[in-house]
């Protein structure tokens, strides 16, 4: 105990020491709030608890979207009536609060605790928006898989807390096809092809062939890659390589199931024909859990992991990991930090999954009756399983365009090869831009 009192004192007079050096950089609120967080963790290591001490008179604002609220707002009440830290809900979806909080959080009008999915991460933590996850830092590295928590890693420091890993798979009506039909792909477009009706509106097969994010599957499964080194070396590219190439093919090839254009097979047109008994194989994310059910479409709906390719290999689906992060302008990163603890015990996942749906990513409570005993959501952690989490550097970001752009080309008949050199060509640019564009900021006094 007495080692671990002194480690944790070490680390406050660090964090103390880190942000006193910030503050002579940043004209913002960060630095206030970092000393405070630093005396209360001097504080717990010294008295030996494990819990921060909430700043005195605090009071929090979480950003989250709609179908998280009954979650938050219960698990907020619990808090409240713990610590008597009154704790805000406002409604912003998860891929708006970083460029919110840019502007918000300047002026005293932000969160103190953010929902973000990981992929964000690069450019957050080079904006200055985002406190370190240090207090429970080891606590998350025991709590959770290494893939999630490198997901929410930079440059070897802990920013965010997992909450939950989201990635897609074939949901199926269960009234119109049998699970024995989508144990490949083969089989897949031979069921397609003899279901579509195309004059009716009616597919037997349907997902966003116009989004890079489900169609990566196919290009991870056969050996592609975006950055080498796990995602951290963006001068290593694997967009066009011979497995790439490979991928995007058997992409090409599935229009022979689905005879649309592109930009026909929208998030809204796939979600409407499958919800009213037009389209018996729907792939899709984790988010239409609470959806797809029998109460709300009036038929059973299945779930299975993406099945093999022809060549034998299983596709890997880009995966998201949403975390808890605490902002930088937060005058309360203390109680900030306390409250994300406090929401992602065991107990309070279980409690999010039975009020929302959202599937635990801490370890071992994929093997849960609750969670383990439902068909849908086995198939997620199966296939959460078999998943990538998308990079999360700043030079990921200049990715989607050329990779997105080059998908319509491809699903027209274009070369392959051709094509994915030619994005990653754009991609390449993007990132050397970026950087002169960095380097320009980086240069201003």
């Amino acid at each position: 105990m007495k080692f671990k009192k002194t480690m944790l004192l070490l680390t406050a007079l660090i964090t103390a020491f880190s942000a006193s050096a910030c503050s002579s950089n940043n004209a913002n609120n960060s630095a206030p709030s970092a000393s405070s967080s630093a005396a209360a963790s001097t504080q717990a290591a010294e008295t030996g608890e494990e819990e921060l001490a909430p700043e005195p008179n605090a009071k929090l604002i979480i950003w989250e979207g709609k179908d998280e609220k009954p979650f938050i707002d219960a698990i907020a009440q619990e808090f409240t009536a713990k610590y008597n830290i009154p704790v805000e809900f406002q409604e912003v979806p998860s891929t708006e609060q970083r460029k919110k909080l840019k502007t918000d959080g300047p002026a005293g009008l932000g969160a103190d605790i953010l929902v973000m999915p990981h992929n964000t991460l690069g450019d957050a933590v080079a904006s200055g928006i985002l406190l370190p996850n240090d207090f429970y830092a080891e606590e998350t590295k025991a709590n959770y898989p290494k893939s999630l928590v490198d997901a929410v890693s930079l440059d070897g420091m802990i920013y965010g807390y997992p909450r939950n890993v989201e990635t897609y798979l074939l949901y199926y009506n269960k009234d119109l096809v049998k699970k024995e039909d989508l144990a490949s792909w083969d089989s897949i477009v031979k069921f397609a092809k003899s279901y579509n009706d195309v004059a009716n509106n009616k597919f037997g097969l349907m997902w966003q062939v116009n989004d890079f994010y489900y169609n990566y599957s196919w290009i991870a499964g056969s050996g592609g890659y975006v950055f080498g080194a796990n995602g951290t070396d963006p001068s290593d590219i694997g967009l066009n390589n011979d497995g790439a190439v490979e991928g995007m093919k058997f992409y090409q090839s599935l229009r022979d199931a689905l005879p649309i254009k592109a930009v026909d097979a929208t998030a809204d047109v796939k979600t409407s024909l499958f919800q009213t008994g037009k389209l018996p194989i729907n792939m899709d994310g984790v988010s239409q859990l609470g959806n797809f059910t029998k109460e709300k479409l009036g038929f059973e709906v299945g779930a299975v992991p993406l099945p093999p390719m022809p060549n034998g290999k299983s596709p890997i689906s880009f995966s998201g990991v949403k975390a808890y992060y605490v902002s930088s302008f937060s005058k309360y990163p203390n109680a900030a930090k306390l409250f994300i603890h406090f929401a992602t015990t065991q107990e309070a996942a279980m409690k999010n999954f039975e009020l929302t749906g959202l599937i635990p990513a801490r370890n071992g409570m994929d093997s849960d009756p609750k969670i383990a005993s439902n068909e849908v959501v086995k198939a997620f952690t199966d296939q959460i399983k078999n998943s990538q989490p998308m990079p999360n550097i700043l030079p990921a970001t200049q990715i989607w365009g050329p990779s997105t752009a080059s998908l319509e080309l491809i699903w027209n008949g274009g070369d392959v090869k051709e094509i994915l050199d030619k994005s990653v060509e754009d991609i390449k640019a993007g990132i050397e831009q970026q950087g002169k564009n960095n380097r320009s900021i980086s240069s201003i006094p």
